[in-house]
């Protein structure tokens, strides 16, 4: 016997002698862990999808900076059917939301029809209260409204079918609990504008009302579908072993994963987040899973006749080494999503690579003693008998239609491969709201009638103080709006050449020749001085330009385009810039700055793809190594590959073929399903490798392997493809989208160990 298999042997004898130190250690430790879940927060930011490694970050930061954006709360009014925005009901409802919007804590002021104030006429468009206007008078406001370029699509919709109100808040005088606090205030104050105005549909948008949408979608999925996930597991232990009281270990065994997991994540600091919050899940459906190959070996021995702790300890040496190698190569699956520069991402693989960890040592350490003292008879068991049957029927099948199933196998493997490339990745945040958020009906509601695409925010920086009021700059500038202005793909633009070509009229009597920039930057300063003077509040000068006359702002409505068409159009922009600026005052080059963040999350696409599949070509190679190693073959080892590789890259490919959109995020299920996938190879070939060298022909080593561990492999297989399935009734069109492609691929990597694994061992394993 060698060294190896003596200290194995000693380690196993070590685990059921001393299973009660053992279970009670690791229930002090679970106890003790408990108090860390308490610290544990939720981080409800879109900071933590987006990925930090993007080569205009430090621009966005820049903008961001010089033009800080304001705390806002948007609201939408609906007016009933054949009316519009200007019905008396919808100026009543907006008339009590600019009365009492200082209700919320902290508003600053609020923006909407009634107190708009025209640049443009350079009037208020209500003069006095709406109530004492006549219809003909209301008709006129119609139509100078539709005239005004500035209040249409900002605070009212093009066919006077929506009417909007934003109210202002200072985002500095808010903390992360207060913006939650502001949330609440907000709802509140919708639920009352809404039951004094039954007859008008109103809905409240905010960034505040995105993060505690996703907060409370966060925490209803873990609080709504962890338990459903365990009890599924533990019903399904129940009925496959025909055993309560094991049903009631795999029970603890969850429990016990799950706490030690969030207890270590409080005491390290970890915030869920929107990709995250579904880790513990995942924890349970893997410790249930693996847990499984203890208790189907276990059983396997008490109906060999073998006492409790014989029987235990035949079912460790048997399973040791393979759920020690699936155990690994699950983490090391999950530890490759660390090469990807999302945090959400990251904090993903890493909790569920720690908590795959803690299910592993309470495998060893506690499962043992708890399955003993929870067996309390020895027989047979029909599902055990049943599923032993039905694997020898499976490799019988497997025999006699060997040459067809190789073939069909590997012409489906080949073909969804080519389709691979067709899967386009896209982004979408709306995928991270419940299904049932107000926010959804508000995007919803403007979506029907405003179809304006993404608008892009740019800084342009001149380099030098007043640098951006110098005529030759402002020149450049208006050249290259108009030519932005005549790109098929853009609707609008817009940067500060337009007010300065305003006042510069309005202080030459409105003379449509004057419609220019003035010749001296004087002029142009003591226009933008005399502007700031007067300015409205929905435009004030500072959102055109920064303090020391610097750095412009340019705004880019696009039609509505894909990602990567938004890409394209960003990429067209920067490469004419520099023909536009070419020569600027002080000779100063001037610097596109880029400050839309969704540019940014366009570009993660692409970014994030790229680096979930580095980690998968990574977390491919360390598994492949591990299974040399644990199998001690290095013929095998590759040859686990083909079989490993083969479930994702079918469902994807399908996918690609009739769907053929992929969240980025979900992209990362492709880079950890072959985690999850080789525990069933690794466990055919541990048993048919075993076999083998124990000079079994290959057919017998093959009948062997599946019918020993099939039964488990089947039962793990049900417990991942119902915990997954739980999934689709999540909250996030995320999650339900992964669970659709998760379940099809844990299922499919059985089929293809019991069916196509054995072709190939025949046609390969000639030794």
């Amino acid at each position: 016997m060698s060294a190896f298999s003596v200290s194995t042997t000693s380690f196993i004898g070590f685990l059921v002698a001393k299973r009660w130190v053992l279970a009670a250690f690791m229930l002090v430790l679970t106890g003790a862990s408990t108090v860390g879940i308490l610290r544990i927060g939720f981080d409800t930011s879109l900071q933590a999808l987006l990925t930090r490694s993007d080569p205009y970050l430090d621009q966005y930061d820049l903008f961001n900076a010089e033009f800080p954006q304001a705390l806002d709360i948007n609201i939408v009014f609906v007016p009933p059917a054949n009316s519009d925005a200007f019905d008396p009901l919808v100026l009543a409802a907006i008339a009590e939301l600019q009365e009492d919007y200082r209700q919320l804590p902290n508003a600053q002021r609020a923006s909407t029809l009634l107190n708009y104030y025209s640049p443009q006429r350079q009037q208020r468009l209500f003069q006095r209260p709406f109530t004492n206007y006549s219809e003909e008078e209301i008709a006129e406001l119609k139509e100078q409204a539709l005239d005004d370029r500035l209040l249409v699509n900002s605070l009212l919709a093009p066919d006077l079918s929506l009417a909007f109100a934003n109210v202002f808040f200072d985002p500095e005088q808010f903390s992360n609990g207060q913006r939650l606090e502001l949330a609440d205030a907000a709802l509140a104050f919708r639920d009352s504008l809404r039951e004094s105005h039954p007859a008008i549909d109103i809905h409240f948008s905010s960034d505040v009302l995105l993060e505690q949408s996703s907060r409370q979608a966060m925490i209803d999925d873990l609080s709504n579908l962890l338990p459903i996930v365990i009890l599924i597991c533990v019903l399904v232990i129940c009925f496959c072993f025909r055993s309560v009281l094991m049903g009631s270990a795999i029970l603890a065994h969850a429990l016990l994963s799950v706490a030690l997991t969030l207890g270590a994540l409080g005491f390290l600091n970890f915030s869920f987040n929107s990709i995250s919050i579904i880790a513990p899940l995942v924890v349970v459906i893997i410790a249930v899973a693996n847990s499984v190959h203890i208790i189907s070996i276990y059983k396997q021995g008490l109906q060999a006749g073998m006492d409790r702790l014989a029987a235990m300890s035949h079912s460790l040496t048997y399973n040791l080494r393979p759920i020690t190698l699936a155990i690994i190569t699950t983490a090391i699956g999950f530890s490759s999503l660390n090469l990807c520069s999302s945090p959400a991402i990251q904090d993903f693989g890493r909790i569920v690579a720690i908590g795959i960890g803690f299910a592993y040592v309470l495998t060893l350490f506690a499962l043992p003693a708890m399955l003993i003292v929870t067996t309390r008879q020895v027989g047979s068991s029909d599902s055990d008998t049943y599923l032993q049957r039905l694997m020898g029927r499976i490799v019988s099948m497997s025999e006699r239609f060997d040459r067809r199933i190789f073939i069909s196998c590997s012409a489906i493997a080949i073909g969804t491969l080519f389709l691979l490339p067709l899967n386009e990745t896209d982004f979408n945040r709306m995928d991270f709201i419940s299904g049932n958020s107000d926010i959804r009906d508000y995007y919803d509601v403007v979506s029907e009638v405003i179809n304006r695409g993404p608008q892009l925010s740019y800084g342009v920086n001149s380099g030098t103080v007043d640098g951006a009021i110098e005529p030759a700059f402002l020149d450049n500038l208006a050249n290259y709006v108009d030519w932005i202005n005549s790109l098929p793909e853009v609707e609008s633009a817009a940067s500060i050449v337009d007010l300065v070509k305003t006042i510069n009229q309005v202080q030459n009597q409105n003379d449509p020749a004057q419609f220019a920039i003035p010749a001296d930057i004087d002029t142009v300063a003591a226009h933008l001085n005399g502007y700031e003077t007067v300015q409205s509040e929905d435009f004030p000068l500072l959102s055109f330009i920064n303090d020391d006359f610097s750095m412009v702002t340019l705004i880019v409505n696009a039609e509505p385009m894909s990602n990567q068409a938004l890409i394209n159009l960003d990429a067209k922009l920067t490469t004419e810039f520099a023909n536009f600026f070419a020569s600027s005052p002080n000779d100063t080059a001037a610097e596109l700055v880029h400050g839309s963040g969704l540019l940014l999350f366009a570009r993660m696409d692409e970014l994030v793809t790229v680096e979930l599949l580095q980690g998968y070509s990574l977390s491919l190679f360390l598994i492949t190594l591990c299974l040399v190693v644990g199998l001690r073959s290095l013929y095998f080892g590759v040859l686990s590959v083909i079989p490993n590789l083969l479930p994702a890259t079918i469902v994807f490919g399908f996918w690609a073929l009739f769907v053929g959109q992929l969240d980025p995020f979900v992209m990362m299920l492709f880079s950890i399903s072959i985690g999850l996938v080789v525990d069933d190879t690794v466990h055919i070939l541990s048993h048919y490798l075993e076999g083998r060298q124990q000079g079994l022909p290959q057919s017998s080593a093959i009948r062997k392997s599946i019918t020993v561990a099939g039964p488990a492999l089947t039962i793990t297989t049900v417990v991942l493809a119902l915990g997954t399935t739980i999934l689709i009734g999540a909250n996030t069109l995320y999650f339900q989208q992964s669970a659709k492609l998760l379940v099809p691929i844990v299922l499919l990597a059985l089929i293809l160990d019991l069916f196509y694994l054995p072709t190939i061992l025949k046609r390969f394993d000639r030794a």
